[in-house]
């Protein structure tokens, strides 16, 4: 019989550089699996799996040049060079840009301080010093999970008003949670404050400013949604029942003599 002639193969090139190389046998260097993937970010065909994380990699199927972005999310080149120009620029000036700042809520048509400690060594004029208020859930864990906004995830539920702070918590899922206070230094027009940190220059740096809901702003959203608030993400369990969660609402109205 004659000798039979092998068809030439080629390996797979997904991730050929990366940590879970395919090398699977196929006939254009892309094997049936990842022919047709999809980078997460931009649509283009993917040739590499995220390898961003430690003990659990990210994973997702990326293009050549698109990356995990400083936020969690996949993005393309361009965004992930202007987010590290940002953390850049934040690191030498401490000043947070005007994406960062409306990322957390944080209005930018007014000027106001990059952090406590310049506030406090500056000209306090037009800066008072309020308790405010906040939302947490009860947990032994690593983590902070505070109440939300729906429509803005990434924006803390703050007042100083203590009537609107219960009304919120009283529209919130149940769950076993707390109030929090927090002394801040509150701009004349209530929109932003900075949590009091007065154990060091470090700590006070780190109080950036935060948005601060008024009292119209939190009704607004009621108008618009009868639950515009939630808890944040990322915490299993915690979960009370309905009579609980009430008594324990009352529990802390009775304490701060709510009206």
């Amino acid at each position: 019989m004659s000798d039979v002639k092998m068809p030439k193969s080629v390996p797979c090139k997904f991730d050929e550089k990366g940590w879970v190389p395919c090398k699977k046998p196929s006939t254009n260097g892309w094997c049936s699996k990842h022919e047709e993937v999809k980078c997460v970010s931009c649509g283009e065909h993917a040739v590499r799996s995220c390898d961003v994380g430690s003990s659990l990699i990210c994973g997702a199927a990326l293009c050549q040049t698109c990356q995990h972005g400083l936020d969690g999310k996949h993005v393309t080149k361009q965004v992930y060079n202007a987010q590290m120009k940002e953390r850049y620029d934040f690191e030498e000036t401490g000043r947070e840009s005007k994406r960062m700042l409306e990322e957390r809520g944080v209005p930018i048509d007014i000027s106001f301080p990059n952090n406590l400690k310049d506030l406090l060594e500056g000209d306090r004029a037009g800066w008072v010093s309020k308790p405010c208020w906040a939302l947490e859930l009860k947990h032994g864990l690593m983590g902070f999970f505070p109440a939300i906004v729906k429509a803005m995830p990434k924006i803390m539920l703050i007042t100083s008003d203590r009537d609107s702070i219960f009304h919120v918590w009283k529209s919130l899922k149940p769950r076993d949670s707390k109030l929090i206070a927090l002394e801040c230094m509150v701009n004349e027009a209530g929109t932003v404050g900075y949590a009091m940190r007065l154990e060091s220059d470090f700590e006070k740096k780190q109080s950036l400013p935060l948005k601060i809901f008024g009292t119209s702003e939190i009704e607004e959203l009621f108008a618009k949604n009868p639950a515009p608030f939630k808890w944040a993400p990322g915490l299993f369990g915690a979960d009370i029942d309905e009579g609980n969660f009430k008594a324990l609402i009352e529990q802390e109205e009775k304490r701060l003599k709510v009206t």
